[in-house]
């Protein structure tokens, strides 16, 4: 009898403990050996709240449940951003292959299902179309459990926004737990402590070969110093390569140079477009840590590719330029 009511107290513990939980399940192909991290946004830092081995092309998590689901992230290395997903304290399966990021899908609840919906008419937007809708949905007191969404959208476009608009975004959830208003506070930060008009902010990272570089050696040697962020991996970047160096071919000997900051993880392929782009200026520096970049982090880039015009005196004179813009500004400047 002892026995009996030993195991039932046994079941009963175990069944409380698995509705005290969610699973997450990993299928992810050539991802054999590597760790997948899962992980919260805790005081505005990405962490990783566990770890698993990707074996036979799976993982598994199991997880506690919480008041305040929100948002969760997985996050394998040689990626260049966490996965973000909302699974509503319920089972969730995210499958995909480890080599085509943007093709990962998300199995999950309503929450994640609901954004999934809004991203797909997002990706089918213009800039305009897009600040509208995702504003339309700040605004809207009615999403109910959907409510954390909004936040998450406002970080993943905040480029779309202003720095007005920003400000009056945070207002309407300050009384609200979500883990993404306190990114998009600190991303307010960044992007007033870059405004032109601000000095410049350090930052000390190697070059090609290993040197090590220190912005602040090189402010006040020319007129004008462009920090040019961007990668490799960057169509739009790549794109934009020729203007650059068109103007600082015109320039270089008026006062201009650059400094270029990588996000790239691949040496090779930060070296290979370096020459096969003609990037002719000295300084290349590089984390090769993708967007973990230390520099991108403190000037708040949240897109590339990006620039910051610094003048002699170590100010910021300019920010964001490309094309056309980007030559008449330093002409001018130069004059």
């Amino acid at each position: 009898m002892k026995k009996l009511i030993i195991s039932s107290v046994m079941i009963l513990t175990l069944f409380a403990c698995a509705k005290n939980t969610f699973k997450i399940d990993v299928e992810m192909t050539n991802a054999n050996g590597k760790l997948v991290y899962l992980q919260k946004i805790i005081d505005n830092e990405f962490v990783n709240i566990d770890s698993v081995l990707i074996t036979d092309n799976k993982a598994h998590f199991d997880v506690k449940k919480e008041d305040n689901s929100d948002v969760y992230h997985i996050f394998i290395k040689g990626w260049r951003r966490a996965l973000p997903f909302f699974p509503d304290n319920e089972d969730i399966i995210i499958n995909g292959d480890f080599n085509n990021y943007n093709k990962i899908a998300i199995s999950a609840a309503t929450t994640q299902q609901y954004l999934d919906s809004i991203i797909k008419v997002l990706n089918n937007s213009n800039d305009i179309k897009k600040n509208e809708i995702i504003t339309s949905l700040t605004k809207d007191d009615n999403l109910g459990p959907h409510r954390n969404v909004a936040p998450y959208l406002i970080y993943r476009y905040k480029w779309l926004f202003t720095l007005d608009e920003l400000r009056e975004f945070v207002t309407y959830f300050d009384n609200e737990q979500t883990s993404y208003l306190g990114e998009i506070k600190e991303y307010i930060n960044l992007m007033e402590r870059t405004e032109v008009g601000q000095p410049y902010i350090d930052f000390t990272m190697d070059n090609v070969e290993g040197e090590i570089i220190t912005l602040s050696d090189l402010i006040g040697n020319n007129k004008l110093l462009m920090i040019d962020f961007w990668a490799a991996w960057c169509p739009d970047c790549r794109a934009e390569n020729p203007n650059i160096v068109a103007v600082y071919n015109d320039f270089k000997d008026k006062g201009l140079d650059i400094i270029s900051v990588s996000l790239d993880t691949d040496k090779n392929a930060w070296t290979k477009a370096i020459a096969d782009d003609d990037l002719s200026w000295k300084n290349h520096v590089s984390e090769l840590k993708g967007w973990d970049c230390s520099a991108a982090t403190e000037y708040g880039v949240a897109w590339i590719p990006q620039n910051f015009l610094i003048d002699i005196d170590g100010n910021i004179v300019a920010k964001s330029l490309n094309g056309n813009d980007l030559r008449i500004f330093v002409e001018n400047y130069l004059k």
